[in-house]
């Protein structure tokens, strides 16, 4: 366990930032500086984890903090003011993956066909029907939490899902969503990949021709699930100063960090679980009646 004098030793009474709007170091990758949430018009992919969800969790950086600087009176916190290099963050760790319920591969199981007529208008002497059609696929999908991940909980999180292609559907795609961490709670994100096109279609003499549009609309069930991964540092805040036991050169401070990132990973994880019904209409497909 990686532990760390912080370089000034503040009074414990320090003013604190309230803790419903804390700046935070930004997950890796993301754009530089801090992310305030009040600034942000789109929901972060970090938060500050709560001080309780530390204190349930990681009672083993606890005993780590005793052995090196000994049992005196400490307070136990998430984030400084102070010190905004230094802070334990709960952070959407990846996309969303995507998984498809048995029966996917089976079109007639989630599809069906709708025959309509398609809007144009007759041109020209020789019977032709002129058409602006769109050509593609609109996807939207709805995300229902079954499982809310037990930290960070109500916390909303920026996201993105990714969606495996479905054979003579549709190819993989990812779309961005704000969700919540709360059980039941249902969101919903759209993806179109669409194109106009000009149809042209010549009528049989002595008949009057239509063009019809058949639209395939499918609904495909699902499930996913968006992990959440804790890092940064826990920061105690001794009442007196204190050294470290392994490195007496260190001295005395009242504040000492300990990295949580070197805990294993499956200790610093969790997971908000969804169900998704992915409606996908695709449009392209027309046929001439004549009568």
């Amino acid at each position: 366990m990686t532990v760390s004098a912080l370089p000034f030793d503040q009074p414990r009474d320090a003013a604190l930032p309230s803790p419903l709007y804390p700046k935070f170091p930004l997950a890796d990758g993301e754009r530089g500086g801090h992310l305030d949430p009040r600034r942000d018009p789109a929901a972060p992919i970090c938060h500050i984890l709560s001080e309780d969800d530390l204190k349930k969790r990681y009672e083993q950086l606890v005993k780590e903090a005793k052995e090196e600087h000994g049992s005196g009176g400490y307070h136990l916190k998430t984030y400084d003011k102070d010190l905004p290099g230094k802070a334990t963050t709960i952070c959407v760790n990846g996309p969303a993956q995507v998984t498809y319920d048995s029966g996917t591969a089976n079109k007639k199981l989630y599809c069906n066909e709708v025959v309509a007529d398609a809007k144009g208008e007759l041109t020209g002497t020789n019977g032709t029907v002129a058409l602006m059609v769109l050509q593609g696929v609109q996807t939207t999908a709805q995300l229902t939490i079954s499982s809310a991940a037990s930290m960070g909980l109500s916390n909303m999180y920026q996201t993105q899902v990714a969606f495996p292609g479905v054979a003579d559907l549709f190819d993989f795609f990812t779309t961005s969503v704000s969700i919540t961490n709360t059980q039941t709670q249902s969101f919903t994100t759209t993806y179109t990949d669409q194109t106009t096109l000009s149809l042209t279609m010549s009528s049989v003499e002595g008949k009057t021709c239509h063009a019809k549009e058949v639209v395939e609309q499918c609904t495909i069930p699902g499930t996913g699930r968006v992990e959440l991964i804790v890092k940064g540092d826990a920061l105690f805040e001794y009442e007196s100063p204190t050294g470290e036991k392994d490195d007496k050169k260190a001295g005395k401070h009242y504040k000492w960090a300990v990295a949580i990132d070197n805990l294993p990973p499956q200790a610093r994880t969790g997971y908000i679980e969804f169900r998704v019904g992915l409606e996908v209409t695709t449009r392209g497909k027309f046929k001439g009646v004549c009568q």
